[in-house]
């Protein structure tokens, strides 16, 4: 029943829309309705305000991603070679990326998944954010460079395994599944209409690759999401 209770917890957790909170509190809009439509700090960060996303992204980390894994482990003393310690960071990040408060819409969850991370290992999260964030001081580009962490990220895992021997293999199998939990909502987006001046298989790319329907990402961010609505 404890582990039914924090895999239900992890969700509900996952699924409190911070970003949407803030737009909310902060500028009285709904977010959605702006930029990319994305629930997450890069649109809160173009749309509400820069100083608003520290605080967004500490309880994304922290208390989304984190507290659920921390749970798991010193509250309900569940052992880091148990599979039972996937479930919470994989539901708590599908609950930010498909949130029962918004429909089923939500963020990308790249925050909350540096905090599950954080929580489980912080060699694997340390990894991750040195990829992201050096290939994007590189390249400007940071959907790319998160893909390219996320992918590594098993091989990372494993290599991490082969050296510990404390874990199983669950950080392989639970970064197999953050992959595929990031992958799948960057090619749903927020179930918006493809563009009817492009190929699916172009937006499916743009997607994938560069986690926006389109190339121009000053198009994408300044753009208002077919079917939507600024709310002032």
């Amino acid at each position: 029943m404890d582990i039914v209770l924090l895999y239900i917890g992890s969700y509900m957790l996952g699924s409190v829309p911070t970003a949407y909170i803030v737009g909310r509190l902060v500028r009285g809009v709904d977010i959605r309705g702006y930029g990319s439509g994305n629930v997450g700090s890069a649109n809160l960060y173009e749309h509400v305000g820069k100083r608003w996303v520290y605080p967004v992204a500490a309880v994304e980390i922290f208390v989304k991603g984190a507290l659920p894994i921390l749970v798991a482990l010193y509250v309900l003393d569940i052992d880091r070679s148990s599979a039972y310690i996937i479930g919470p960071g994989l539901l708590v990040l599908a609950g930010n990326n498909w949130s029962v408060f918004l429909k089923l819409q939500g963020g990308r969850g790249i925050a909350v998944t540096g905090g599950t991370l954080l929580a489980l290992t912080p060699i694997l999260a340390g990894i991750c954010a040195v990829i992201s964030i050096g290939g994007w001081k590189l390249a400007q580009s940071s959907g790319i460079w998160v893909l390219i962490s996320l992918i590594s990220l098993p091989v990372w895992a494993y290599l991490l395994h082969s050296v510990l021997h404390n874990d199983g293999l669950n950080l392989v199998w639970y970064s197999l599944g953050l992959l595929g939990i990031v992958v799948l909502k960057r090619l749903s987006a927020n179930w918006t209409p493809f563009p009817g001046d492009m190929s699916r298989k172009r937006v499916l790319f743009n997607r994938l690759v560069r986690d926006r329907d389109v190339s121009d990402r000053t198009r994408w961010v300044q753009r208002i999401p077919e079917g939507s609505s600024r709310i002032q």
